[in-house]
């Protein structure tokens, strides 16, 4: 990611997995991408590539059994922190969730 090295993404997951709520941000990012103003393209290419890291480097396997708002059984709200290229933390009230690499045990 381009120079800033933490970005809040609210994740509304009421009805849904973690993993399925940031796909649908990222793919709405990729919607909104040409429609934004210049200005704003930066902030926008940082958080569609947070996003496309988060999605490929995670196993939302694990982390969808790690809390029941990630598995979209307990209605929530959660914030997904990107700290870096491949650093990533999720809050749930104050609690916070680091995604396994996928394929790691």
């Amino acid at each position: 990611m381009n120079g800033r090295t933490n970005m809040k993404i609210p994740l509304n997951i009421s009805k849904h997995c973690i993993e399925t709520e940031a796909k649908r941000i990222y793919e709405e990012g990729l919607k909104q991408y040409f429609k934004v103003p210049d200005s704003k393209r930066p902030e926008l290419e940082e958080k569609i590539e947070g996003l496309r890291n988060f999605l490929e480097y995670s196993d939302f396997k694990h982390l969808r059994s790690s809390h029941p708002v990630l598995a979209g059984t307990e209605g929530g709200k959660a914030v997904l922190h990107l700290l870096g290229l491949d650093l990533f933390e999720i809050e749930i009230e104050g609690s916070f969730y680091k995604p396994q690499k996928k394929g790691r045990r």
